[in-house]
């Protein structure tokens, strides 16, 4: 493929559909075969690498070199200086131009699959998008092949067994002696939770790190991991599920399980750049909303600390969002964990407005989302760039004690309603930073 604040958030869930027929060209298990001679790429080099001119020309293709596949990929390459110019061209034109067909997806069937009739219909699902990306990588000139395997695609929750025949199809190709891989159906676009195609280029997905893309997507053949020690079935089924943006967005994970048990309440530590914001959410196993206040994000340096409460026993989703500060849309889908509480009946935690994230504050406590009216409680936050802070109940402020450097502290008596901590950075105006509720 969400609140704290207002917030429209969109699940990029990636698509994953396969077509049940079989077409030539397609890589398939081969016992005559070394496969051991595939030669994985090397991402300890340098990749950085501007395909502005590239994309310019595939994206401005005339309608005239687009009548066949001999026609467009003779466009697409004439200006590429070299393979990985010829592969870009290729993949940027698909994802431009080829939507995914949901309704394959969703009343079965296999539409159109064959890379000539894809190119006219410019609608299929991946085994449609590999077989187009295939066509035109050989006649480019390239040597590539098509990969059949799993993927954690539209609908995957983490814990979820991938058995069967292999569901998702993508492409690899060899540049300079050494093999890529990409996914063109991902890297055009997703399935929204509604149903609806969303086409959105994702350059994840175009000669993604193999370390990254054994994530999501799981070879029937392991050497075409490309991966020095191959991830078992059960492992990569394991494993928490990271979606495109966390590798973007530069994320780093220390808990890989996917499925995490729990008593009350668990911690998941994320690690992520400065011009970062998170938020997370808790979902039913079930898809149902669990409520609003079960999770709380906050950073601490490098690091954001995500905590989740349940309020009955069951299994959970917890998803979690990201985007980067400066950017005014809305936060993405980053990964997923499962979580097998044993126990529930939490309060919960308080409300943080937005610009308790903007400001990178840390709360040490109350972290209960609701407080007894009548009785005291010690506020103790940390708020970077804050001048004065202060706990509001009603008309009545209490003004809290500034310990040095960015942290503030203070006792104040809760009141029923609403119980707020507001922050001034200067000026006449206060910010909400966290919310709770008085009872």
């Amino acid at each position: 493929m969400r609140i704290i604040i207002i917030l429209i958030l969109l699940m990029l869930q990636p698509l994953a559909v396969m077509a049940t027929s079989v077409a030539p060209g397609v890589l398939e298990k081969d016992p005559d075969k070394d496969w051991t001679a595939i030669a994985p790429n090397d991402f300890n080099t340098n990749l950085n690498y501007s395909y502005e001119e590239i994309d310019r020309h595939a994206l401005n293709a005339p309608s005239s070199a687009q009548a066949t596949v001999e026609s467009l990929a003779a466009y697409l390459i004439e200006p590429a200086k070299n393979d990985r110019e010829k592969a870009r061209a290729i993949f940027r034109w698909i994802t431009e131009n080829i939507d995914y067909n949901v309704e394959v997806l969703f009343k079965g069937g296999s539409g159109a699959t064959n890379s000539e009739d894809v190119l006219k219909s410019r609608k299929s699902v991946c085994y449609g998008y590999s077989d187009l990306f295939l066509s035109l990588a050989k006649e480019a000139g390239l040597e590539a092949v098509r990969i059949s395997g799993y993927g954690k695609g539209y609908g995957y929750q983490p814990g979820k067994n991938v058995s069967g025949p292999a569901n998702h199809a993508w492409n690899a190709v060899k540049i300079n002696g050494s093999w890529y891989l990409m996914d063109s159906t991902w890297g055009a676009g997703y399935v929204s939770k509604e149903g609806k195609y969303v086409r959105r280029f994702d350059d994840h997905f175009f000669m993604t790190p193999p370390n990254q893309f054994i994530f999501d997507h799981f070879p029937e053949d392991a050497p075409w991991q490309l991966l020095d020690k191959p991830v078992s079935k059960q492992k990569f089924e394991n494993w928490v599920f990271l979606e495109a943006e966390f590798f973007n967005l530069g994320l780093k994970l220390g808990q890989k399980n996917g499925t995490i048990s729990a008593d009350k309440q668990i911690n998941v530590s994320i690690k992520a750049p400065e011009d970062v914001l998170m938020m997370a959410k808790l979902e039913y196993a079930d898809g149902a909303a669990a409520g609003d206040g079960y999770t709380f994000c906050q950073r601490e340096g490098e690091r954001f600390d995500i905590y989740a409460q349940f309020p009955r026993p069951g299994s959970y989703i917890l998803k979690v969002y990201a985007k980067q500060k400066d950017n005014p849309g809305e936060y993405n889908s980053v990964l997923e964990y499962r979580i097998n509480a044993a126990s529930g009946g939490s309060a919960g935690f308080p409300m943080a407005f937005e610009k308790f994230s903007e400001t990178g504050a840390y709360l040490y406590g109350p972290l209960e989302g609701k407080l007894l009216a009548g009785s005291s409680y010690l506020f103790r936050i940390r708020v970077p760039g804050a001048e004065n802070v202060s706990v509001v109940c009603g008309e009545e402020w209490t003004h809290l004690a500034m310990r040095g450097g960015d942290l503030f502290e203070g006792n104040a008596t809760a009141k029923k309603g609403d119980v707020g901590i507001y922050a001034n950075f200067g000026g006449e105006g206060w910010e909400g930073l966290v919310r709770y509720e008085g009872e």
